[in-house]
């Protein structure tokens, strides 16, 4: 929502009626190609938050990895609350309505100047996008005063579709502090379009929208729209940009680096049965297999219980093996060093076999607060999630954003303990 943030003292007479002499130019209808090309840009911004509460307004794609300019007071929300929900919708043309089909994440903000960098994690299906995005260029310069420029945003007037007007620039700060970085307009912006994109001539983004200040002078009222312009934008964008460079070279420096697993060796000399619980009281009817002598296989929750080992196979299968008879060694467990399996886009099984959901997902990596603060939900064994991102590394652990149906956040790949909790969905062979 538009937020008043331009007090009287921001606005001296003098400006005012620079405004009015100004504004007094007829603004060219901007053409229906146009609107629509700058209307694959500018995106809706939703945030739905735990608690009910939420905000709405607008943003523009600036690259085609999904990187996204909005305003920081429509995503604030996000940083004050946990397990926050950020949605970005697109509209095919200015007669249609916006669809939500992203999911993002704050890269980085400036508050003081009311501007945050997202980045679009996934689209609606839980994948990361495949396809370079349409996304508009930054200006190399602002445009002169009394050029014309075109707000866009979400919802305008009538059945949420783009608003968009066009006018000129009538007044602009020198950006020396954040109270003086400013351009003013009397382009309408409609009550959803804080963080919308201004954009120049050329359809280029020289800022966003982030305030507004209706004034009266000699009895007619005008109602100008604040832009934040380009400079410090530009400044907030580039460093978000060197920081997700960074966590990339981290992270390819990082994919090699070992994790501790458990593993279990089957020494039997007749192998081991593999059954579906650790008990042999219903005798063969639990039994899933026969594993053979040597047989290999990943430890997972809850591990060791009571003699017998809780173990995935590679395909996905979980079950239970006893360590030893009364006269028979049937399992050898062993610590290994391995590297982390799991890719950003791929589908993963989480393994554990316990009577209820046993992965706690969490709304940050290795978060170490109070446990009911740090949990957005559980999932059980078995249950299929998609790789958004990873891994980041935490208290030498593995971590991967996830996600299943509403559920967003982060799991360990191995635990702790040394047992995989995360399993690459095999891939079918042809």
């Amino acid at each position: 929502m538009i937020a008043n943030r331009f007090t009287q003292r921001l606005i001296p007479l003098s400006l005012v009626i620079l405004a009015v002499l100004l504004s007094a130019c007829a603004a060219r209808t901007p053409s229906p190609i146009r609107i629509n090309e700058l209307a694959r840009y500018t995106v809706q911004v939703v945030v739905t938050c735990p608690d009910g509460e939420g905000s709405q307004g607008s943003g523009v794609i600036i690259s085609p990895n999904g990187d996204v300019l909005t305003a920081y007071h429509v995503i604030s929300q996000t940083v004050r609350q946990t397990g926050c929900r950020i949605q970005l919708g697109q509209s095919k043309d200015a007669e249609t309505p916006p669809v939500l089909l992203y999911e993002a994440r704050l890269l980085d903000r400036d508050p003081v100047m009311d501007v945050a960098v997202l980045r679009i994690t996934s689209s609606r299906d839980g994948r990361p996008p495949t396809t370079p995005l349409p996304y508009a260029p930054m200006a190399d310069a602002l445009p002169p005063i009394g050029s014309q420029i075109q707000i866009m945003g979400f919802p305008g007037l009538t059945d949420q579709l783009l608003a968009y007007d066009q006018d000129t620039i009538i007044s602009e700060g020198e950006c020396q502090t954040a109270e003086t970085c400013w351009i003013l307009t009397e382009a309408f912006a409609s009550w959803g379009s804080s963080g919308g994109p201004a954009f120049d001539a050329q359809g280029r983004v020289i800022g966003l929208a982030t305030g507004s200040r209706v004034i009266t002078w000699r009895g007619e009222t005008h109602r100008l729209t604040a832009i934040r312009p380009l400079p410090p934008i530009r400044r907030l964008v580039d460093r978000a940009l060197q920081q997700t460079a960074s966590l990339k070279t981290e992270q390819q420096e990082s994919a090699s680096r070992p994790i501790r697993l458990w593993q279990v060796e089957v020494v039997g000399p007749q192998g081991v049965n593999w059954r579906t619980e650790p008990s042999t009281k219903r005798g063969l009817t639990t039994v899933k297999a026969t594993l053979p002598k040597g047989t290999i296989l990943d430890v997972i929750p809850p591990g060791n219980w009571q003699g017998w080992w809780a173990t995935v196979d590679p395909m996905g299968e979980m079950g239970w093996m006893k360590e030893r008879t009364a006269s028979v060694t049937l399992l050898s467990p062993r610590t290994i060093e391995v590297s982390p399996q799991l890719t950003a886009g791929r589908d993963a099984i989480v393994t554990c076999l316990t009577q209820s959901p046993c992965a706690q997902v969490i709304y940050s990596p290795g978060y170490g607060g109070e446990e009911a603060d740090a949990t957005l939900g559980y999932l059980a064994g078995g249950d299929q999630v998609t790789i958004l991102e990873g891994p980041v590394w935490v208290n030498e652990l593995a971590w991967w954003r996830v996600q299943r149906g509403e559920l967003d956040g982060w799991l360990p790949e191995i635990t702790d303990q040394g047992y995989r909790l995360l399993l690459p969905v095999p891939e079918l062979q042809p």
